[in-house]
């Protein structure tokens, strides 16, 4: 039986799971064609049902959702036919519930409610904030970007003086770069950046190729907007003032597998690296001739992080700033996967590189999730998170009555209200009395209190600034739930998903009293069906299985010695039973057939065989071949759940039956032959109108 726990997880996807639990009996009706409603008239109705009409676009629409809107997917006619079966029966479920006034329950209303809250503000912030980002970010990801920058730092909340400062510093520099003073030159002396003046990545601002994603978004702009060969316009981050310069942009390059052997020469000496150098070489000649570049690694390798694995080093990127050019360039120089470079030179030793695979750009689609992890982690997204929920604020107005904030830091100090934040009991010291609104919803002080304890407030900083920007996030957050609360009254697929899930606890709770919970009651029911179909329910031959299991391999061990010179299982449990320092568990399992399991490795031995100690989640099992079970029928106790599956089946039937002497239903199979116009579908011979 279905839980609601397990129904729940099921609901974001839930006409799939609904169209599949709605039974497999066509929706049928009696109804002379005589008597056929106006709606039938229309050509584009397929069926209706108690008055209502259901049209071919819905049933094609319902029909993609339920495939999750792959619109690549063309059902042949008896599929959809089978569909709209399937599509009825379910309607037919939701109908009675409502009928019913399930829906009007207020356990039902706080259910969607609730989920309502839960879903609405991710799937707001996804479709509103994430997306676009995404898309951005996929999008500039194409290509890459050599640039070189400078930096004057200044805080975000300098004070004036400082920002002009720092400005007009970045001002004079833009203005020797045009008057054709080395870019290079000028980051070295006067860039603010640390890696600008020592070797290595950054030297004279020189970054390399990035790419999206890479840096704050100010920075990104400025790189992809500026011409190759051209310097930026000056941007400000969080970190100061910059000037880039880009010297290159191209294509990106697809990340590699690669594997390599590194040697290192032994000493300083000109001859240890001609020593070096020759064994590399002779290792190149090696593989040439035959030899698998692994097993080389794994013998003569000295990257000791890698070697154990043949020298995989796993994904590389073109633009990891960490990787030696020369390596790099060598790496993604070889063309098929396979091959290997010649011998390269890095500051670590000699290297030879093998190609293991080139890995292809995805699709948006197949890359979202991956990049909607990378999105979630860059400033640029909370920042317009932030951007987002403002102009919710601005949309719907904000009333805040800060004096009342203020009052509490003069009635209280710092340190205690910090301390009852900690306790979480500040709240309850105040009225629920509002302080704050937005639209028509009002906020009070213990709302926002209880907001602020999550805030991390220090105790060696100054409060009121703490706690004002406290407050200003705090409208933020609430602005966010405000929005999301009516995203249904302007997003039409999030009222589609809505009603799906109203949709879906009418269903769970019609099939819970009517089906599920009716059938595992019924015992005078479950038995007579059980009587009925008894030779339904049957064990097969089995073999029987005596499983040792320990953490301990010598434990086994000398298991499987003690069997070897005569001694039974019944001896073993003996010993078990006598010495309790013994961690050993002994279990009997009945086998049908091959399972893809550790028991499969003693379905084939002869009976009072056993196996070898064998491997076992986290420990060893030792295993007897104990007999064949010869097949029988199940008693009733055994068969049960079996027979509760079974018999929901009949009783849902039963409901699908009353259900349709209840609603008039009226169905027209022939005419989803419109459905999915301008694709091949096959067709079925047509039906009579009405059919069942």
């Amino acid at each position: 039986m279905m839980t609601r726990k397990v129904f729940y997880r099921l609901l974001p996807t839930f006409v799939l799971a609904v169209l599949l639990w709605a039974g497999c009996s066509g929706a049928r009706e009696t109804t002379r064609e005589a008597a056929l409603p106006p709606q039938a008239r229309d050509s584009s109705v397929v069926a209706i049902l108690d008055g209502e009409p259901i049209t071919v676009s819905e049933i094609e629409r319902r029909y993609r959702r339920s495939l999750g809107g792959n619109s690549s997917a063309v059902p042949d006619s008896a599929e959809l036919r089978d569909f709209l079966d399937r599509y009825l029966n379910f309607r037919l479920k939701v109908k009675a519930a409502e009928d019913a006034g399930i829906g009007d329950l207020p356990e039902i209303q706080e259910e969607i409610d609730t989920y309502r809250l839960q879903l609405a503000r991710p799937y707001m912030l996804e479709q509103e904030v994430l997306e676009p980002i995404i898309r951005e970010v996929y999008t500039r990801s194409q290509d890459m970007v050599d640039a070189s920058h400078i930096l004057i730092r200044v805080a975000p909340d300098a004070p004036p003086a400082d920002t002009l400062e720092a400005y007009n510093m970045i001002r004079a520099l833009i203005d020797s770069v045009k008057a054709g003073v080395d870019f290079g030159e000028l980051a070295l002396r006067y860039s603010e950046d640390p890696s600008a003046s020592r070797e290595g990545p950054g030297y004279k601002g020189r970054l390399g190729f990035f790419t999206a994603g890479q840096m704050v978004a100010p920075f990104e702009d400025a790189a992809y907007n500026t011409p190759v060969g051209q310097v930026s316009d000056i941007v400000r981050t969080r970190f100061g003032y910059h000037i880039l310069y880009v010297h290159d942009r191209r294509p990106a390059i697809p990340d590699i597998e690669v594997a390599h052997i590194m040697i290192i020469p032994r000493g300083p000496t000109g001859a240890d690296t001609a020593a070096a150098l020759e064994q590399i070489e002779e290792l190149r000649r090696r593989f040439e001739n035959g030899e698998d570049f692994r097993a080389l690694a794994r013998e003569y390798s000295m990257d000791h992080n890698t070697r154990e694995q043949g020298g995989r080093l796993g994904i590389m990127t073109f633009n990891n700033p960490v990787i030696p050019p020369e390596f790099r360039d060598a790496a993604f120089a070889i063309e098929n996967p396979g091959e290997i470079s010649d011998v390269v030179q890095s500051r670590f030793g000699f290297h030879l590189i093998y190609l293991i695979d080139r890995k292809e750009r995805k699709p948006f689609e197949e890359a979202y999730e991956d990049l909607k992890t990378q999105v979630m982690r860059l400033p640029r997204t909370e920042q317009a998170q932030r951007a987002f929920a403002r102009q919710a604020r601005a949309r719907y107005g904000v009333t805040v009555d800060t004096a009342q904030v203020r009052a509490v830091l003069d009635a209280f100090p710092a340190d205690t209200i910090i301390a009852h934040l900690a306790v979480n009991d500040f709240d309850a010291l105040f009225e629920d009395t509002t302080f704050a609104t937005i639209g028509d919803a009002g906020y009070t002080l213990s709302d926002f209190f209880a907001f602020a304890k999550t805030q991390r407030l220090e105790r060696n900083r100054p409060l009121e600034p703490q706690l004002m920007a406290a407050l200003d996030a705090f409208l933020d957050d609430r602005a966010l739930d405000y929005e999301a609360m009516r995203l249904q009254e302007r997003d039409e697929e999030f009222r589609t998903l809505m009603e799906e899930f109203r949709d879906g606890l009418l269903l769970f709770r019609v099939m819970e009293d009517s089906v599920w919970n009716a059938a595992s009651r019924d015992s005078v029911g479950l038995r007579a069906y059980f009587d009925a179909h008894a030779e339904a329910y049957r064990f097969p031959d089995r073999t029987r299985l005596i499983g040792f299991y320990s953490r301990d391999d010598s434990l086994l061990a000398d298991v499987a010695a003690r069997l070897d010179a005569g001694a039974t299982v019944a001896d073993i449990q003996a010993l078990v039973a006598s010495d309790s320092t013994l961690t050993l568990r002994i279990d009997t399992t009945l086998v049908a057939g091959p399972t893809n399991s550790v028991y499969d490795e003693a379905l084939s031995l002869q009976a009072g065989d056993h196996t070898d100690v064998l491997a076992y989640r986290n420990g060893h099992v030792l295993l007897v071949h104990d007999g064949i079970e010869p097949a029988r029928p199940k008693t009733f106790e055994e068969a049960r759940s079996e027979v509760v599956t079974a018999y929901q089946e009949v009783l849902e039937q039963r409901l699908l039956e009353r259900l349709r002497q209840r609603y008039a239903l009226y169905v027209f199979p022939e005419r989803l032959e419109q459905a999915f116009a301008g694709h091949a579908t096959a067709t079925a011979p047509a039906g009579d109108s009405p059919t069942g």
